[in-house]
Parts: structure tokens; sequence; C-alpha cells
């Protein structure tokens, strides 16, 4: 059994010292298990992760890497991936996170944001690090993961296994910053936010306090199924859920409907978190019910409406539990869950604020507390909370108010029981005829039209109204629903105020690379007027 090495200065629980207690306690148990879309599978165990840690934390160390630096992580979801991510913290170092679906140009602007000191690429990056290989933004250090390694890189594997395996003393404490994680940037560019270990381990305790509130059990023995991007604070999360519990992670470099639930059967995956498109995905795969579920316990949904139509619909094709999770990378992310035994009897909620993290709605104008069912701004305050944007000490100031709470830019009405309801971004909200109308009541409203696949609502100039509400809709295939007839449904569910008056239908929603909707350019497609009468 290996020898526990505890550095003389480890001050608390951190992300790093995980890798060390699992390999102690559950050294032959599969940590990560990566089953890439193409097929195939690799498997490494606790013991051989935390030796694979230490490596490559010695090797950063012999390059120069120091406590505080910056370490750019751009790959696809793999095991090297996280290796880096927990080696670079094991000597103080923070991994930056780069999404794998940026271009030259918001690659440039990470590491120049960031100051990176190494850049970490594989593979699927490599044309976009050939683009910018000469620029000044470009660090010193470069290490490429796969086949045909460019000149001006040198070779992960080779940099891991010359490396020394002695454990280096884990000099962070859980206060330190653990990892430089980027917003998204669906307002202008991405922060990058500061995350600590501390507000990451929290983040999780937080889900398994909630978890044992609801009588339900931590799968020890679980396996998390990860199909969203490691650059997101969401599926990093989601791994830290995993190993805290000394569960195994199933990781895939993508999401392509037939092989995740290929590997739900063949991995015995016994929970997973999804987008709702990927859900609807997979609910759409051809021979679904003869797919063994039977290990398959907990469905996770978030970062985009579901409503109970596809609520329902994934209960009972799975037969387990369904939780929704909201919230944000300056929060680690979760802020709020939607429990199993909720999700149904509040469909359109994104459920209660977790056990740690303190909530108000506020008026984004007086700054005061609003009234239960009133629309307003949400406000944080807990252990998950950010230690700031990196290099912006002005915003930061501004984000925070006089209680020390982060003021998000999230609009959201919680009721007298506690549910909250998202309800929109606070610079998408739409002002037509002097009313404000918030999208995401009817983006809700329009995906339950059995013709809808996907919808996003935003505001366009008018004339007459100030600005008109424009859907843009994304048909189920084989649905033709017509303007006129998603008019009259909305304006049978919610005030005419609130119906749409112009309509484009499109085979896709422009979306940004971590995959959120980008609202700016469909302003500017040309639609179809309808129900101006009205």
């Amino acid at each position: 059994m290996m020898k526990p090495v505890f550095g003389s200065t480890m001050q608390g629980l951190t992300l790093s010292w995980l890798a060390e207690r699992n390999a102690y306690k559950f050294p032959e148990k599969e940590a990560i298990v990566l089953t890439p879309v193409e097929g195939g599978r690799t498997a490494i165990t606790n013991a051989t992760f935390d030796k694979r840690i230490n490596q490559v934390a010695n090797g950063l160390r012999r390059r120069g890497i120091e406590r505080g630096d910056n370490v750019a992580v751009y790959t696809v979801n793999s095991i090297p991936t996280l290796e880096m991510y927990l080696g670079a913290m094991r000597i103080g170092a923070l991994p930056v996170p780069i999404n794998h679906r940026f271009q030259a140009d918001e690659v440039r602007y990470v590491l120049e944001d960031s100051n990176a000191e190494l850049l970490f690429f594989d593979d699927h990056a490599v044309d976009i690090v050939d683009e910018i290989s000469t620029d000044p933004a470009m660090p010193d250090e470069t290490l490429f993961y796969g086949k045909d390694r460019p000149d001006y890189a040198d070779d992960y594997v080779d940099f891991r296994e010359q490396s020394g395996t002695n454990s280096i003393e884990i000099v962070s404490s859980r206060v330190d910053e653990a990892m430089l994680m980027y917003t998204s940037g669906t307002t202008g560019d991405p922060k990058g936010c500061l995350l600590t270990h501390d507000n990451i381990i929290q983040m999780t305790v937080n889900g398994i306090v909630e978890k044992a509130l609801e009588g339900r059990d931590v799968n020890v023995d679980g396996r998390g199924l990860i199909v969203t991007p490691l650059f997101h604070i969401a599926a990093f999360g989601m791994f830290v859920n995993n190993y805290y519990a000394g569960a195994t992670t199933v990781l895939m470099d993508g999401f392509e409907p037939n092989r995740v639930m290929d590997v739900i059967e063949e991995e015995a995956v016994t929970a997973g978190f999804f987008v709702p498109m990927m859900a609807r995905a997979l609910l759409a795969v051809d021979g679904f019910e003869d797919y063994d579920l039977s290990a398959f316990e907990e469905f996770g949904i978030g970062a985009a409406p579901s409503g109970r139509e596809l609520k329902e619909t994934i209960s009972e094709a799975f037969d387990a539990d369904l939780q929704e999770a909201f919230g944000q990378t300056e929060m680690a992310p979760t802020t709020t869950l939607l429990q199993p035994s909720q999700a149904l009897d509040h469909p359109d909620s994104v459920g209660k604020p977790v056990l740690n993290v303190l909530f108000k709605v506020i008026d984004p104008k007086t700054r005061e507390e609003v009234e239960p069912g009133e629309i307003g701004q949400v406000c944080y305050r807990g252990p998950t909370m950010f230690n700031g944007y990196y290099g912006m000490p002005e915003r930061t100031e501004e984000t925070f108010d006089d209680e020390g709470f982060f003021v998000s830019g999230d609009l959201v009405r919680q009721d007298e029981d506690g549910f909250v309801e998202f309800v929109g971004r606070a610079d998408n909200m739409i002002i037509t005829g002097g009313e404000n109308v918030y999208p995401a009541e009817i983006e809700e409203t329009l995906h339950e039209h059995p013709a809808v696949d996907e919808v996003a609502i935003v505001g366009t100039p008018d004339d007459t109204w100030g600005e008109r509400i424009k859907a843009a809709i994304v048909p189920i295939d084989g649905g033709e629903p017509s303007a006129d007839e998603l008019q009259r449904y909305v304006g049978e569910r919610l005030a005419d105020y609130k119906k749409p008056r112009e309509f484009v239908f499109l085979e896709s929603l422009p979306r940004n690379p971590t995959g959120k909707v980008l609202k700016a350019p469909l302003e500017d497609e040309a639609g179809e007027m309808v129900g101006w009468e009205s």
C-alpha cells in the first residue's frame, strides 16, 4: 500500500490532496475511464493518476513554473487534461482552461490576458496554435499531446515520463487560488475568474449535503459520465464531485448520441449531466428502449430551459432521479438545485439555493431587495464565491455590494417557498410598449410546442413599440409550425404584449464556443411579421 505523504505546509483540504487521498484509500480503483467518441477505452487507476500528477508537477517545476504562475490548457477532454490541471495545482500554479472551440484571436486573447507561462495543447488545437505560434502572446514553454507534434513544441508524454515521481510538497492552502477559469463571454470578452480550492470543494460539499437532505445516498462506487467540456467549470465541478466521493469518472471527448448511449450501457454509468439539447438527442436515438439503463440513477440537466414535458419524458425514459442545476462561473458554479422530489412539481424552477449560498434578489435600480414573486437581479454570498476577476480590480470591486454579495447579471423570480425561476439576463430584457418582457418566459412557453426543438427570443428596434419581440425557431425534424400558429400558442398562455411579432425559422441557433446561444446575430435576421392587428 502506498505510504501517504503530507506536505508540512498544507493547510486544509486542497484539490491536489484528493489525489493523494484516493491513491492511498482506493489505489486500484479506476479514477478516470476515457471513452472517445470514435471508440475505444483507456482507464487509469487512482494510484497511477496520483503518480502522474507528481510527474507533471516535477516537470513543471523543472521548466521554471512556480507558485502563482498560470498554465494554459487548450485541449479536448482527456486524461492528460486532468493530469495537467492537478499537476499545476500541486505546486500552487493555476491551470487556465481554454475553450477548445476558440479560434486564433480568442486563444490569443486568453493567453495575453492570463499572462500564461506555458501552453499545453493537443492535436485538435494544432492548426490554431500553428497560426499564432510566432505571436508575442505565445508562452516560451509549450507542450503537445497527440500525433504529429509540431517542431516548436515538446512532447507531453516524454515530458511526463522523464520527470521524477517523488511527491511534491503541497504548498497550497484551501484558500489559495486553484485555477483561472474564464467566463463564456456572452456579453463581451471573457473574464478570468479566480477560484480557490475551497470554492470548488465547497461546491461539492453543497451537493453532497443537498443529496443527504433529500434522503439520497452518495455512491462511492458510482460512475459519473462527463460529456461536456472540462474547460467549463460545470464539467470540472462534476469531476471533483466524482473524485471527492472516491467514485470513477467516465470521460468523453465530445457528444455523439449513439456513442453516449453505448457508453452508458457498457460502463454501467450511474449518473450524467446533459444540456436540454443533448437530452433530446439521446431520447431520439434509434432503439433507445433496447439499452440496458439499469445502473443509471441520476440524470442531471441545466444550462438552458427544459420545461415540464422534457423533464417528464426524461424521468420516464431513463427511470432515474432528475436534478436541475443553475449557477455561474463566479460561484464555482452551482447556486441552486431542483431536486428529484421537486422537479415535476416545479418544472419551470431551477430549484432552491443550496445550503452554503446566501441568496437575495434586488431591484437593479434601487439595489433594495424585492418582495417574493417580483423579478430582480440575483446576488450571492458564500464560500463558493470567487476571489475576483484576474487583472480587473475595478470591475471586481463594482461586482460586489456593500454587504459582500456578488451581484450577478441574472434576473430571477423567487416565490414565497424559496423556489427560483430564471427569467433572463439583465442585458437581454426587452422593453416593448413600455412593458418589461423577459425572454426566458417566452422561450419556456414555446419549448412546450410539439413542433419546436429550440427557440431564442430577442428584441429588435421598432418605431411604434420601441422594441418588438422576435422569435428565432428551430423546428423539430419533420415539424412545420407556422408563425401564426406559434403566436396564437403564446397568446393563449401569456399576456398579449409578450407575443412575438416577428418569427424567423432556422436550421440551428448561433452559439458561442461554450454552446450558449448568441442572441446579437439573431437581431439582424430577417423574419416574418405576424399579428400586428392585435
